[in-house]
């Protein structure tokens, strides 16, 4: 009985901590700006960050929803976007668009794995496709004029790229080493 404690305990032990998704509020991270434009062009929340991909893009706070992007006034149409995890990968569950500024009307989701999916219309979007990504680029496409979007939050799973013991875990590998020990101990006196 006490082997099979112990057996047990060592298989939890390596049994991967089970994350939920995790909601990007896009209020509550830190701002940078990277490229000396006149606002922010750098985002980080819960250890994803979101960066520009041209000097002149950036989000704004606030614009149109809890973060705004646009293309610069320099550059005259098109903006893109990059979701990273600083190089571990994640899978990007949904995207909640709140608003389009004039001229643009879809963003196109192109993921570290090669997948693709375009989003049109206005709420909690469902990616497809977005499953173990070192990376997501956002892109609208449309020709002149400003072209941004506001949204309101980002679903994300960093599971795959947290393949950590649970604490808990650890403990009852130890005690079932120990218990193992212990035997092993009474049946060599």
């Amino acid at each position: 009985m006490k082997k099979f404690a112990c057996l047990a305990a060592f298989a939890l032990c390596f049994s991967a901590a089970q994350a939920n998704p995790l909601t990007l509020d896009l209020t509550s991270g830190a701002w940078a700006n990277l490229h000396n434009s006149a606002v922010f062009d750098t985002y980080t929340e819960s250890g994803f960050r979101l960066r520009t991909v041209r000097a002149g893009d950036h989000f704004d706070p606030g614009y149109l929803s809890d973060i705004g992007i646009h293309n610069g006034f320099q550059n005259g149409d098109n903006v893109s976007w990059v979701l990273d995890f600083f190089g571990a990968s994640f899978s990007l569950l949904n995207f909640d668009i709140a608003a389009y500024d004039a001229g643009a009307t879809s963003i196109t989701l192109t993921g570290s794995n090669g997948a693709t999916q375009t989003l049109s219309g206005l709420g909690n979007m469902a990616i497809n496709g977005m499953g173990d990504v070192t990376s997501v680029v956002f892109n609208i496409d449309q020709d002149g004029g400003t072209q941004g979007v506001g949204f309101a939050a980002i679903s994300v799973d960093a599971t795959p790229a947290q393949q950590v013991p649970l604490p808990g875990s650890l403990a009852l590998l130890g005690l079932g080493l120990g218990a193992l020990g212990i035997s092993r101990r009474r049946r060599t006196k």
